[in-house]
């Protein structure tokens, strides 16, 4: 694992409650390798090169976005499989040489996304699916969080989210609610988005974006910023038969029926966590040939391409047309 800050800690947690014992441990700050190794049972090593003398099957990418790529490219020099935190890097380039790179040496990669796998987002997709709605004419995503609060022992300023040599910016940050618009309802026709950095954070990226898909037949809206307090992170599906509403952070799915007018509130059983370990899960399977990577590179590169294109319009201030670039991006 390369990237022992707070992703790296819980991935690495989770492997460890799932059996794995032979998990090495990098972080450019040796010493927090070192107490996250002694914790868990597991080794650290003060180098890439001393960790790559392992001869490790797979490597876990969780250091700043920035890095991804280049630390994906060494590690298949070294013949590993990958797992890459989200996003799949800061920007597209470089993607399109690095999927073939990773298809010529016939490695999986599974990229974290691990809201594909909460047990209530999946309960939603299977409710749309079913109809239970009826036609989605429009949804809405949400997440608002105060960046300093995100990781309160230390300096937001010096974190990866605040700075854009390192990819940050709300929309990389929150590239979840893309990533889930494009899973539930596929590639958008055009995009618009408006925001920028408005609040008084010491930070020199977008801490607010709207973003608005356009598609034939509805209209999805996702709202990201690094400013709300408290924290929410929801999402809401507006059909001709009612309507469906998910809140992560409290953990409940209601639904209303125009037939009957009334509410249905459910209230999950599972927690955030239970997401990460199953993701984790997913990727124990894939290494051991029981699944194939359920966000693989060209899933991941749709995300990235998706938030590119929403920094592209938010700097140009004029919509983008995705017809045509989506289908030639996709199929690299």
């Amino acid at each position: 694992m390369i990237g022992c800050g707070s992703i790296g800690c819980r991935h690495a947690r989770n492997l460890r409650g799932l059996g794995a014992d032979d998990l090495v441990l990098y972080d450019r700050d040796g010493e927090r390798a070192a107490r996250l190794a002694g914790e868990l049972g597991f080794t650290s090593v003060e180098t890439l090169d001393r960790g790559y003398s392992e001869h490790p099957e797979a490597v876990l990418i969780c250091a700043p976005t920035s890095l991804h790529l280049e630390l994906a490219m060494e590690a298949l020099r070294h013949g590993c499989h990958l797992f890459v935190e989200k996003p799949l890097s800061h920007s597209m380039e470089g993607v399109d040489e690095f999927l073939r790179e990773l298809m010529r040496r016939k490695k999986l990669l599974l990229v974290g996304y691990n809201f594909r796998f909460d047990p209530l987002l999946q309960t939603v997709r299977e409710w749309l699916a079913e109809g239970r709605a009826g036609t989605v004419v429009s949804a809405r995503f949400h997440f608002g969080s105060y960046l300093p609060l995100r990781h309160p022992w230390e300096d937001y300023r010096a974190g990866y989210g605040a700075q854009e040599r390192l990819g940050g910016g709300v929309i990389l940050d929150a590239i979840h609610e893309l990533d889930l618009a494009l899973w539930i309802f596929g590639p958008p026709e055009t995009i618009y988005c408006a925001g920028g950095k408005y609040s008084n954070l010491e930070i020199d990226v977008e801490d607010v974006a709207e973003i608005l898909l356009s598609y034939p037949d509805k209209a999805v809206s996702v709202h990201l910023d690094s400013v709300q307090t408290p924290a929410e992170r929801w999402c809401e599906f507006i059909g001709t038969r009612g309507q469906i509403r998910a809140d992560l952070f409290a953990r409940t799915l209601r639904y209303f029926d125009s037939a009957t007018r009334e509410w249905e509130t459910v209230s999950a059983n599972s927690t955030i966590d239970e997401g990460y370990k199953s993701e984790m899960q997913h990727f124990l399977d894939c290494l051991n040939g029981r699944a194939e990577p359920a966000v693989d590179g060209r899933v991941a590169a749709e995300s990235l391409a998706l938030a590119e294109n929403a920094k592209k319009s938010m700097k140009g201030r004029l919509p983008i047309s995705l017809s045509g670039i989506t289908e030639e991006a996709w199929q690299r």
